[in-house]
């Protein structure tokens, strides 16, 4: 019975009251972005499509939020994807009762069985998706807060920026990006080894993109001394290229353009690339690579 005592405590517990209100109001959100699979008619599968994005956005607030309280990000994270799974409960539930009657008896007795296994793991992963994305918002917060970035030693502040490499990942980006996104946007190949040629660079370029990323937002935030003459903007290197790319995709729905992700992806390999670029030249220049 201690799993019901450890229910009961959290569910009472003052300092996780925010974390349980974030996971309730995820379920609503949750709901409606999966409720087109429940009403889909006769081509609904079993279980559904179920979507995560309102249970991740909820993580990243509540790591946010609780980054300096008491009580962990990763704890209220979890609490947040408890109550949030109950959507997922009732989505899953909702799809497979809507498939019900398309199916033979034998198909249906399986429905049936696998059903309360199904609704357990999908609450693991939404407590998961929940505890992680909440432990990554802390870590983002602990990283720009300025008693990290800021320290009082001037050797401290020298060693830490000169022992990053990830400035080394920024750089391999900036090389790489130019050449890829040449080829698929100025030349536009079109028989078949040049389009293959073209999906592979794509294929490296877009992870690339985001290692590139988090190499950028890490040496950006590495500790500096208080007397340094450059503490590079997180919100102006790391944030401008995914605003950019919210931007046009938004702009692309609005105007009604045949694949918006296509244009905002490339809008944030742009950003990103140009974006990257300054920042190794103000490096170079401040700090001296």
């Amino acid at each position: 019975m201690s799993w019901l005592s450890s229910l009961r405590d959290g569910l009472t517990d003052d300092s996780l009251r925010i974390a349980i209100l974030v996971g309730l109001a995820s379920i609503p959100f949750t709901i409606a972005l999966s409720w087109g699979s429940v009403s889909s008619g006769d081509g609904v599968v079993i279980g559904g499509s179920i979507s995560g994005i309102p249970l991740l956005l909820a993580g990243l607030f509540v790591g946010s939020l609780y980054h300096d309280r008491a009580t962990e990000s990763r704890r209220a994270g979890f609490w947040t994807g408890l109550i949030g799974s109950s959507a997922t409960a009732f989505i899953f539930t909702a799809n497979t009762l809507a498939s019900i009657g398309t199916l033979s008896s034998r198909q249906t007795v399986v429905a049936v069985a696998v059903m309360p296994g199904a609704i357990i793991l999908g609450g693991g992963i939404s407590v998961l998706v929940t505890m992680v994305s909440a432990a990554f918002a802390d870590w983002v917060r602990t990283r720009v807060d300025s008693e990290h970035r800021v320290v009082e030693s001037a050797d401290a502040g020298e060693t830490a920026v000169a022992d990053s490499r990830w400035w080394l990942v920024v750089a391999v980006y900036a090389l790489a990006a130019p050449v890829v996104l040449y080829y698929a946007l100025g030349v536009r190949p079109d028989s078949g080894l040049e389009v293959g040629l073209m999906v592979a660079g794509l294929f490296v370029l877009v992870p690339l993109s985001i290692v590139a990323l988090v190499g950028l937002f890490i040496d950006a935030t590495t500790p500096r001394s208080r007397a340094t003459d450059w503490l590079p903007s997180v919100w102006l290197y790391v944030g401008s290229p995914i605003g950019v790319a919210v931007a046009v995709y938004l702009l692309g729905v609005v105007r009604g353009v045949s694949y918006p992700p296509g244009y905002a992806s490339y809008s944030f390999l742009g950003t990103l690339w140009f974006l990257s670029v300054g920042y190794l030249v103000n490096r170079t220049r401040h700090l001296g690579g």
